[in-house]
């Protein structure tokens, strides 16, 4: 069993844990702590893995660049 544990700071850490809510598996914990989203999953194979981490990191990005364009206007 391979695991990763990814924790991203910053004052959008809530937006951007409810907006990857959705994509949460039997295998992954979410955790949300004021500024702090720690997610938390395992996989049997390292490829899944990655990908799991690749997917993740973009919907994160695009969570925060559709936060920030919403906080312009």
């Amino acid at each position: 069993m391979t695991w990763a544990r990814l924790t991203f700071w910053g004052k959008q850490a809530e937006t951007v844990a409810k907006a990857v809510l959705p994509d949460n598996l039997p295998n992954m914990s979410l955790v949300i702590d004021a500024d702090r989203l720690c997610l938390q999953f395992s996989t049997e194979k390292i490829g899944t893995l990655l990908s799991t981490v690749d997917d993740l990191l973009m919907n994160i990005k695009i969570a925060e660049e559709t936060q920030s364009c919403a906080e312009e206007r």
